[in-house]
């Protein structure tokens, strides 16, 4: 009977697994985190325009005071200044998933590279198993040709002996 396969390497490749796993949901949670940052740029810039037009509409008529007008200009600089943190949040979480990308595409080689080794071997040991197999039905089949000839032989001297007498 043929032995099981075996692949010595198993622990090594179910441990490249779980940090596939890992690095790909490490991936999955950058992206959303900066899919949450361009939502909230959205949602900033939405919020900006509608302060440029309802600044510019008191503008042109001049319907306001010197005291809303400073807080007018400090809500204005408050919203550039939330403006480019957000870029900078951005440009940091872009990079974030970038690196993100490069290192759960090295885990997923690392373990494709154990899944191919662990196939290869597999059809080796399938190899290995017909050639038993057939050394087997072989030895079987000399056997019972050796059997069969010698049964000949033995009937052929039978006959030999019964027309010689």
């Amino acid at each position: 009977m043929a032995k099981r396969f075996e692949f010595r390497l198993e622990q090594v490749l179910g441990l490249r697994k779980q940090v596939e796993e890992v690095r790909v949901r490490e991936l999955a949670q950058a992206k959303g985190r900066l899919l949450q940052i361009e939502e909230a740029l959205k949602e900033h810039s939405k919020n900006e325009n509608q302060f440029l037009k309802t600044f510019g509409e008191f503008e042109k008529t001049g319907e306001f005071e010197a005291d809303q007008a400073m807080i007018y200009c400090e809500y204005k600089d408050w919203l550039l200044r939330r403006e480019k943190e957000y870029h900078r949040q951005e440009k940091e979480w872009v990079d974030k998933v970038e690196r993100r990308r490069q290192i759960a595409v090295k885990a997923s080689r690392e373990k494709k590279l154990l899944e191919n080794l662990k196939e290869k071997k597999k059809r080796a040991h399938g190899q290995e198993v017909l050639g038993e197999e057939q050394r087997f039905l072989d030895e079987i089949s000399s056997i019972a040709f050796v059997r069969r000839d010698r049964a000949q032989n033995a009937a052929g001297a039978d006959l030999t002996i019964n027309l010689g007498r």
